[in-house]
Formats: C-alpha cells, sequence, structure tokens
C-alpha cells in the first residue's frame, strides 16, 4: 500500500472552503481530473478526484441529488488509484464512496466490480469469484455485467484456458452487453493471442465478429471493419496474400465501417497490389 498524505494534502487545497462549490461541481471537478489525467499529470488528477469524492459527501449531506457522471466519476477514480498507482487502498477508498453513496443497487454493482478488479490486481482470485458469484445470485442485469469481467479473469489471470474461454465466448454473445465493451473485450483475446504468437488463435477470435449479435446493422459493420482489416494483416504476416487481399477488400466495402479501418485496408491492399 502506498502512502496518501501528499494527495490528501492536494485534496484539501483542491477542495478549498466546500460550502462554497455550487451543486453538481464533483461532475466538473472528475472532468478536470481526466483532463490531467490525459496529460499525464496522474498526481493532481488524483487529488482532483479526491476533492470531487469530498464534494459529493458534501453534497449529499445537503440533500442535492447526485448526477450520473458524478457516480461514474468515482468508478474511474478507482480505477486510476488501482491501474496508475497500484494504490489498493485509494481505488478501495472511491469503491466504498460509490457504496456509500448509491441510491440503490444500480452503483453498488459496478462498486463491487471495481472492488473484484482490486482483488484480481493482488492476485486474490477466490475472493474476485466470491464477489463475481454475490453478483450473479442478483437480478439479470446484474448477472450479465459480471459475465466479462469474470471470463477475462479466468482467461488471462487464472489461466483456465477451457472454462475461460468458453466464458468469454457466451459473454461475447451476450447482447445484454453493450457491442463496444464486447469488442473490447474480443480485441484483447486477439492481442494476447498475437503477442504469445499465436496468430490462429488470433484470427479465430476476429473471426467471431461476423457471426456476434448486434442490435443494429451498422453497429457490426462499423466492429467488423477493424476485424476485417486485422485478419488481413495477419493473414499478409503468414504470406497468404489472396486472404489477406480479399479480408482487405471486404473491410473496405463496408458503408458503415469505421472510417479509419477502411482507410487502412484500402492502403494495405494498393501496397500489395503496387508490388506484384
Amino acid at each position: 500500500m502506498k502512502p496518501i498524505a501528499t494527495l490528501t494534502l492536494l485534496a484539501l487545497l483542491l477542495i478549498g472552503a466546500a460550502p462554497s462549490i455550487p451543486a453538481g461541481q464533483a461532475a466538473t471537478l472528475f472532468k478536470e481530473a481526466e483532463d490531467l489525467s490525459r496529460k499525464n499529470q496522474k498526481t493532481e488528477a488524483l487529488a482532483k478526484a479526491e476533492a470531487a469524492a469530498a464534494e459529493m459527501t458534501r453534497a449529499v449531506a445537503a440533500g442535492e441529488k447526485l448526477e450520473w457522471q458524478e457516480m461514474n466519476g468515482l468508478r474511474w477514480a478507482a480505477r486510476l488509484a488501482r491501474e496508475d498507482f497500484l494504490d489498493y487502498d485509494k481505488s478501495q477508498f472511491f469503491c466504498d464512496k460509490m457504496m456509500e453513496l448509491a441510491d440503490g443497487e444500480y452503483w453498488r454493482v459496478p462498486a463491487r466490480l471495481e472492488i473484484a478488479r482490486i482483488h484480481r490486481a493482488q492476485k486474490q482470485y477466490d475472493q474476485a469469484q466470491q464477489i463475481y458469484d454475490q453478483i450473479a445470485k442478483g437480478d439479470e442485469r446484474e448477472r450479465y455485467q459480471m459475465q466479462l469481467p469474470e471470463a477475462e479473469m479466468l482467461l488471462f489471470e487464472k489461466d483456465d484456458r477451457k472454462k475461460g474461454t468458453a466464458r468469454m465466448k457466451a459473454a461475447l454473445s451476450n447482447t445484454k452487453i453493450s457491442g463496444w465493451e464486447r469488442i473490447a473485450a474480443l480485441r484483447r483475446c486477439a492481442t494476447v493471442a498475437m503477442n504469445n504468437g499465436q496468430r490462429a488463435e488470433a484470427l479465430e477470435w476476429y473471426a467471431m465478429t461476423e457471426t456476434l449479435p448486434f442490435e443494429k446493422a451498422e453497429e457490426r459493420e462499423r466492429f467488423l471493419a477493424e476485424a476485417l482489416y486485422e485478419m488481413g494483416r495477419i493473414e499478409e504476416s503468414l504470406g497468404r496474400l489472396d486472404q489477406a487481399k480479399a479480408l482487405y477488400r471486404r473491410a473496405m466495402e463496408l458503408q458503415d465501417g469505421d472510417m479509419r479501418y477502411r482507410a487502412q485496408a484500402r492502403d494495405a491492399l494498393e501496397t500489395l497490389e503496387y508490388f506484384e
């Protein structure tokens, strides 16, 4: 655990006279914290997040209603403390604040998910699994929220390939999980496979994009353009140039595909054809 006296002092300086902060100011403080983080001013960002958390406590005590952005800011802060500072006590603090200020179960489940990630970061997998099992006993919304995190833990951290792969494929096919979250997980599966030199496995993960269900056809095409382009790169690296060109063409022709990958596919195809 890391000492947090300096961060706490910075937070107090940022808070100033708390009662003078207008309602909803915590959302602004969190936005400023995210801006600082993007500029790699991580210590200042964490101190600003502490100030936002203190303002939220004040607001609730004054009978004010918290905004969605403020509660989500606590989740972001928990990740910042955990991932950038390895400060699990501070990450737990933000999670506890989410639990304390949550109006019903809507935010308590995300808080538990972040606590599970703290356990995972410390290789306390049994404790993380206990949280996932507890969430799974809740209603349908609670159950599907833990499916991807649990699958990732099994697959990447516990290295339970059989169970982890099965859980991951089930989560990727669950339309109750947002398309963006599912594609981010699929992308990570493919990236890990590539990093391990398992190009055939990476191809299999990207190919799943074609069969995954999405609410809207244009959403599917947006993600599919990326998958086809990445598959083309893998095929090209394997020397299978005809397959690579076919994949690049398909990516280019997707009307609603991500323009970035459509353009990259076009450039890759032109390069291959130029050297024929």
